[in-house]
């Protein structure tokens, strides 16, 4: 068993983040699984230094170990930027266009897209690669604690823009090629999932079918919406602004415990939500 955190470097940790943290790291924890630590900084534009650090800080304060991944920042910036596995997403885009399963789009986010029927060049600059579909694909998999779901996605980016992988091709790729076998998400990433899914069923030999999936609730913020880093939650690290003990007390009446006050680490382990149908 192996779960994996995997932030994105492109603002100070929240509340939502530490929730996410915990419930991954419980998960492995209570089943004699492991952990990775997976920064995914293929957004250049958005990566800062201190958000990479925040990272770092954050998982020491909370008492959170790891089993693979950097050390610390100078490690990562080493030996794990995702900058370091473009071959392997690269691979897989390659493999999308020799199983022709892509066209070039240059729409914009907001534009509905015309352009599968153009047979616009995938060399055209500031274009970016969409997957065919002409109609909505259902995809069906097992959640931890919804059962069995299905979710409709329509044709989606592979390749953005600036020519990067897009973000379903490199986590996907990664979790592939770490070997995630639990992944833990928010119920906002429920379609990349979906997403991930469609692509991993043209790879040889597939493997993303064979993960286990626990999407939970979004923590939403005081004005009841979902917690941000891109809105600006926080400019500071949430170690100098909250309590942990707290933080620990909060998460488990999240998560339904009977006895949230005052909770350590070790006691939520024996939590049954994380043992029970792992």
């Amino acid at each position: 068993m192996l779960t994996r955190l995997a932030p994105t470097p492109s603002g100070f940790l929240h509340q939502g983040n530490i929730f996410n943290f915990l419930l991954n790291w419980l998960w492995a924890r209570s089943n004699n699984g492991g952990v990775m630590l997976r920064i995914d900084d293929g957004d250049a534009a958005r990566k800062r230094k201190e958000y990479v650090e925040d990272i770092f800080r954050v998982l020491d304060w909370l008492g959170l170990d790891w089993d693979m991944g950097p050390t610390g920042p100078d490690d990562f910036e080493t030996n794990w930027s995702q900058l370091k596995r473009l071959d392997l997403y690269h691979a897989i885009l390659d493999d999308l266009v020799n199983k022709k399963l892509v066209f070039a789009c240059g729409c914009s986010r907001n534009q509905v897209c015309h352009c599968i029927d153009k047979n616009i060049s995938l060399a055209q600059l500031n274009t970016a690669w969409k997957i065919k579909l002409t109609v909505n694909n259902h995809i069906c998999f097992n959640d931890k604690i919804l059962g069995d779901t299905s979710i409709a996605i329509q044709s989606f980016v592979v390749k953005r823009k600036d020519g990067m992988a897009s973000y379903q091709v490199g986590s996907l790729a990664d979790d592939r090629h770490f070997g995630t076998t639990h992944i833990c998400r928010g119920n906002d990433l429920s379609a990349s999932t979906a997403m991930q899914l469609f692509l991993d069923g043209y790879m040889t030999p597939t493997y993303f079918d064979t993960c286990q999936f626990w999407h939970h609730p979004l923590i939403p913020g005081q004005d009841g919406i979902k917690l941000s880093k891109s809105a600006g939650v926080s400019a500071v690290s949430i170690t100098g602004t909250h309590n942990r003990e707290q933080l620990f007390s909060a998460f488990a009446a999240w998560m339904g415990l009977e006895q949230a006050n005052g909770i350590s680490l070790r006691e939520m382990m024996q939590a049954p939500v994380f043992t029970t149908g792992k």
